[in-house]
């Protein structure tokens, strides 16, 4: 039987195609690790054809931005290690990441020092996220929306978190506040629904405006006294805190500050504290009692305690003169006053 030459060179081809798949895989093996020399040109070496395939990559060398976004376009990576890597002036882009649907795990540079706002924004499979321990910023929603990120470990070095960096993080069950920082941003921490104990630290010096609302299994907070002001809305909605500890160092209780926490049963009102405004405690229903320490009735609103049952709520107060003080306030003697 006689061969037809066309399909000789057919045969040759195929054959010739399949070991330069072959030598492909090779490359981009699991483990291996792919150097970048030049930045910019990890297109080059990981081409548009292969790049859909890759699910685990390591690189080393140095990237830029172009890069960043090539990575971003590997649809099936769930597995990035980034720690041998140099970015430019140490910063990771802003939404650098942001949106990818299979992503689970991440390391970033060692010498990275800041994370761009949105970054990981709605990275829904992430799970694991390790941080630099020299890093010192973290934008704004930078990990808004990764649902199942369990837990993170933020770096002592970390002197900026910006807004919204964890809100929506329902898996989110702890999170260490380093001590380098002096505030915590507005819904930083915003229905985060797993997180169920909080330690602020000394060095805090404002809790910004709904940076803990929506935290539902939140069962107690301790605010240290060198807090100086606690914004809107801080913890509404923490519908399991049953414990509240308010420093002494507060004047007043914001807006909407406690609304909503429904399992709240008692509360103390320090002997500094002038006002309590509207809304403070709207919707605490089960609140029962209400120890006041100032012998003058801080000045309350409306709506301070909408939505709770006065006439059943008891008041303590420090004195005989004080419970005649409170009797004749325009919205205290809505309450039982006695003296403690």
């Amino acid at each position: 039987m006689r061969c037809n030459p066309g399909h000789i060179i057919g045969i040759s081809l195929l054959i010739v195609g399949i070991i330069s798949c072959a030598h492909d895989s090779e490359d981009l093996r699991d483990d291996s690790v792919i150097s970048i020399n030049e930045p910019g040109t990890l297109s080059q070496i990981i081409t548009p054809d292969r790049r859909s395939f890759i699910t685990e990559l390591t690189l080393s060398g140095q990237l830029n931005r172009e890069d960043i976004l090539y990575i971003r376009q590997m649809p099936e990576l769930r597995y990035l290690n980034l720690e041998e890597i140099t970015l430019p002036d140490n910063f990771l882009p802003e939404s650098a990441f942001s949106s990818h649907e299979n992503l689970e795990e991440v390391i970033l540079p060692a010498t990275l020092d800041s994370i761009g706002s949105s970054a990981f924004r709605w990275c829904e499979r992430l799970q694991i996220a390790q941080l630099p321990r020299r890093l010192e910023t973290i934008g704004a929603y930078a990990f808004a929306g990764c649902e199942n990120l369990y837990d993170i470990d933020l770096p002592g070095s970390l002197s900026h978190l910006g807004k919204y960096a964890f809100s929506g993080c329902i898996s989110l069950h702890q999170i260490n506040i380093p001590s380098n920082l002096d505030h915590l941003a507005d819904y930083v921490f915003a229905k985060c629904i797993s997180l169920s104990a909080i330690k602020i630290p000394r060095s805090i010096r404002e809790i910004g405006s709904y940076s803990f609302s929506g935290c539902k299994q939140l069962r107690e907070i301790e605010i240290p006294s060198t807090v100086q002001t606690v914004y809107a809305g801080a913890f509404q909605d923490c519908t399991e805190l049953t414990a509240i500890s308010w420093p002494t160092t507060l004047t007043e209780i914001n807006y909407h500050t406690f609304a909503g926490c429904t399992s709240l049963t008692s509360i103390t009102l320090h002997s500094k504290l002038t006002a309590v405004k509207n809304y403070a405690f709207d919707g605490c229903k089960n609140l029962v009692e209400i120890h006041c320490k100032n012998s003058n009735p801080p000045l309350l609103e409306e709506n301070t305690f909408r939505n709770v049952n006065r006439t059943a709520c008891r008041v303590f107060v420090p004195s005989k003169r004080a419970k005649n003080s409170y009797q004749t306030d325009l919205y205290w003697k809505e309450f039982a006053i006695y003296v403690e």
